[in-house]
């Protein structure tokens, strides 16, 4: 505010609201539970395939291995998610290769679920 005795000017700075953006450790942290997640996961997709052997035909189908097979790349998501440094990716990067982790490993057992219905 400038006051020169016969004039007064005033400056109003506005800002807009925006998301905040989510912290780098915080989606480290995810991954990481992710990653703990995946072996119990993995022991769970095998209870549900020996469910399906022993109610079913006694023969694995294709969407059996294609939910095992999903159960890799979630592991190795959360990996470059948690060990990537900050430099090397964007925290927006990171959250989207957080969020296709969890995605893949909610698809596994999914699969391996339908498999039984065919």
């Amino acid at each position: 505010m400038t006051n020169d005795g016969a004039t007064t000017t005033s400056t109003t700075v506005t800002t807009t609201a925006t998301n905040t953006p989510v912290k780098p450790a915080t989606s480290r942290v995810f991954a990481g539970v992710g990653m703990a997640l995946v072996a119990p996961l993995w022991f769970l997709c095998v209870m549900l395939t020996l469910i399906d052997a022993h109610q079913g035909r006694g023969a694995g189908g294709p969407l059996i291995d294609a939910g095992f097979a999903l159960l890799w790349p979630a592991f190795f998501v959360g990996a470059f998610a948690l060990l990537l440094p900050g430099t090397a990716v964007t925290p927006t990067v990171r959250v989207w290769l957080v969020r296709a982790q969890y995605a893949l490993m909610l698809l596994a057992p999914v699969l391996i679920l339908l498999d039984g219905d065919a």
